[in-house]
């Protein structure tokens, strides 16, 4: 069984969290530099670094504008920091932000723009800038999926903050945490004030949950492990919260402000030491896709974008849950995944949000399919899931 994701853990990771002393004061530096940044802070959760900063700047009953396709914490930590997001449709062609549609979406109450790198495509946050025209309006840029991915002809941090996450399937893991960078010194000590004083010391329970997370996450999602698990049933190959009832719409996780750790911090350096082979292995297994899934049909291949580090390889298949796709691939022995299969104007909480329909957001969430594209995977491995994908697709529409 190939499993979905995969951390790009051994025993350098496993020997830094063991190791005492620091490392989350060492990796928030290490980070901000790594990007192109002159400060870092970071936080439990990423959503937390996102309210952090709206809350330190002051911004409290204004409009935050969100791509209407993007991971549905990003609506959550406006919602919890007293704000309403305002939700832009997406493009087809990097399945960012519009930004054509961006302008009708700015009010006199527009406080904030975020500027998401979805799933490791850039984005121009230098256009997004252009189109809001004022200094008022802060560009937050959204890099959870985008590490070191910065839009063609530019370099380094171009929003006024930059926020980053680590959860067990992103390109840099320290299987939970997020940081914010900034250049600003001003909005630096305006964000690390707020964190030491709303911040709670983790308690026992939580520190031994991320620990169990971490020696989890290495020990599971291996091949014979991760099949035994999936036929035994335990695990499941995918996400479902198009319905919008799924608590995690609404609440925070009960540790969201609590500190990030010590030994998160030294995983997180010791992932900064492989993260240019980490990189360069995921654009090696998109070039093998873009190569193998050309002409399918049903099938809209990834976005071929420059300067694109690859969270996911993010495919879409027409009728896919009419032809059962994720199962008929799991039944050949590849988990894949559907996230995000919801557009966020249309979940239960945020409808409330919308302004109008958004078309594109609506169609990507009814299709879309990422495939598996970490660091363990082997050519071998993606031309494999490539072919389980055409004859999924072969027998989906022929039954």
């Amino acid at each position: 069984m190939l499993p979905f994701y995969r951390p790009y853990f051994d025993h350098s990771e496993l020997l830094a969290a063991l190791r005492p002393g620091g490392g989350s004061r060492e990796f928030e530096s290490a980070l901000a530099a790594r990007v192109g940044a002159k400060y870092g802070v970071a936080f439990a959760y990423g959503r937390t670094g996102l309210i952090a900063v709206l809350r330190a700047l002051g911004i409290s009953q204004a409009e935050v504008i969100l791509p209407a396709y993007t991971c549905l914490v990003m609506a959550q930590a406006v919602v919890a920091s007293g704000n309403r997001p305002v939700f832009v449709d997406i493009d087809l062609a990097d399945y960012n932000m519009d930004i054509s549609l961006l302008r009708t979406a700015l009010t006199s109450q527009t406080r904030a723009v975020v500027a998401t790198h979805l799933y490791g495509y850039p984005t121009d946050v230098d256009a997004i800038r252009a189109t809001i025209g004022d200094d008022h309006t802060i560009v937050i840029e959204d890099c959870a999926q985008g590490l070191l991915t910065p839009f063609p002809g530019t370099t380094g941090l171009r929003g006024d903050i930059g926020l980053f996450s680590f959860g067990p399937n992103k390109q840099l893991s320290t299987i939970q945490g997020g940081v914010i960078v900034t250049d600003s010194s001003d909005l630096y000590a305006k964000i690390l004030a707020y964190r030491e004083g709303e911040t709670q010391q983790a308690a026992i329970k939580v520190w031994a949950r991320r620990w169990a997370r971490l020696i989890g996450s290495y020990l599971v999602f291996n091949k014979p492990t991760y099949g035994l698990l999936q036929r035994a049933g335990i695990i499941g190959w995918g996400s479902r919260e198009s319905d919008g009832v799924n608590p995690s719409a609404s609440e925070m996780p009960s540790d969201y402000a609590t500190a990030y750790m010590g030994f998160q911090g030294r995983v997180g350096l010791a992932q900064l030491r492989k993260l240019d082979t980490v990189l360069t292995k995921r654009r090696a297994l998109a070039d093998v896709y873009d190569r193998e899934l050309q002409g399918l049909s049903g099938l809209v291949p990834a976005p071929v974008v420059g300067g694109a580090t690859y969270a996911q390889y993010t495919v879409r298949v027409s009728q896919r849950d009419e032809i059962d796709f994720p199962l008929r691939m799991l039944a050949h022995g590849v988990a894949v995944d559907q996230a995000y299969d919801y557009a966020l104007p249309y979940l239960r909480p945020y409808r409330s949000y919308a302004r109008g329909e958004y078309p594109c957001a609506e169609q990507v969430a009814r299709e879309v399919v990422n495939l598996p594209i970490y660091p363990d995977l082997s050519a071998a491995d993606a031309r494999y899931v490539a072919g389980c994908t055409r004859r999924a697709l072969k027998e989906g529409f022929q039954s």
